[in-house]
């Protein structure tokens, strides 16, 4: 990969969390709202493996794909499932 889109990469990651801890803190329930997103990420991204069985895509359970579900939640995600299915 080219180091220019590495960086757009884990600037765009950065963003993101960004964008969820300030969401989250102006929710007056900081831990809670984190606390779910990351719980909807873990269980999207095993929903995902489990309906593997039957569409042949899965995601592989790495660091990068769990971490990622557990910071971005569902839509990080149904983003890595586009990113499987595109390449």
């Amino acid at each position: 990969m080219s180091s220019l889109f590495k960086f757009c990469v884990i600037a765009s990651l950065a963003i993101a969390c960004l964008i969820i801890i300030v969401a989250a803190y102006k929710t007056k329930r900081f831990f809670s709202c984190v606390f779910l997103s990351a719980l909807q990420g873990i269980i999207a991204i095993f929903a995902v493996n489990a309906a593997g069985l039957v569409t042949d895509i899965s995601l592989p359970l790495n660091g990068y794909t769990i971490i990622s579900s557990i910071i971005g939640g569902t839509p990080a995600v149904i983003g890595l499932l586009i990113l499987e299915t595109v390449f």
